[in-house]
């Protein structure tokens, strides 16, 4: 059993002085890529759901995951998502919540807005997910223990009060790991842990550094269909769709 896990960003068009437009999906080809998942026969899902139905030899799941809760995912992804029956599960920088990417606007050249408590609200409410990406998206491998520590267990703290529910999963911000911080992940009380790592997540994979497929902008349809349907992504292919 394979599972694709797909990581989406920006789901619109990236203003012209983007660094990296690649980080954005448009909304039509996002539409489009999820018309194909149903004719496909396959079903969008939070990393929750794919991972236990991973588990249990369930076929034609893909878990969506969206990075660092932006505005537009509420907006623009959402809508699409109800279109077609699917979830996704947002991995949600808690200390900057309503903010924007502070991290790394001066890079990226973006200010991009962040949602607010209010929507994250309606996006679990809508029957989607909340992970931890960290309170304030650091290098984990950078931290001393005691910040480490700090990080991992208060931003899941935060988001468990802002919606009343356990936050099992987590997203290493940049991809940045390292055993030590797959074993703070594991103490701090999380179930899973996505990586940047390209491949297809396997039942015997470590639940502390789960591979994914990388969504860009500029791709086509039959590259996403390889990725996602197929086990091209395991055997060398770009994580980039």
């Amino acid at each position: 059993m394979r599972l694709p896990i797909l990581t989406y960003h920006n789901i619109g068009d990236a203003p012209d002085h983007a660094a990296l437009p690649k980080l954005y999906v448009s909304a039509p080809a996002f539409e489009r890529q999820c018309r194909m998942l149903s004719r496909l026969g396959m079903r969008g899902v939070s990393i929750g759901e794919a991972l236990a139905g991973l588990r249990e030899g369930r076929r034609g799941l893909v878990a969506l995951t969206f990075d660092d809760g932006y505005l537009d995912n509420f907006n623009t992804a959402l809508p699409i998502l109800r279109d077609y029956g699917f979830t996704a599960t947002c991995y949600v920088v808690a200390g900057r919540i309503g903010e924007y990417n502070v991290w790394d606007a001066s890079k990226l050249n973006v200010r991009k807005p962040l949602m607010t408590a209010a929507q994250l609200r309606m996006w679990r409410a809508a029957g989607n997910e909340l992970g931890s990406h960290t309170l304030t998206h650091p290098n984990l491998t950078e931290l001393d223990a005691e910040s480490l520590q700090h990080e991992l267990v208060a931003s899941k703290a935060a988001l468990e009060n802002l919606v009343g529910a356990p936050i099992k999963h987590f997203c290493y911000p940049y991809g940045e790991e390292s055993p030590r911080v797959r074993r703070a992940v594991a103490a701090a009380g999380y179930e899973s842990a996505t990586s940047t790592r390209r491949g297809l997540a396997r039942t015997y994979d470590d639940p502390y550094a789960l591979p994914r497929i990388s969504i860009n902008g500029g791709k086509g349809l039959l590259r996403f269909a390889l990725k996602v349907a197929t086990p091209y992504a395991a055997f060398g292919g770009s994580g980039a769709a």
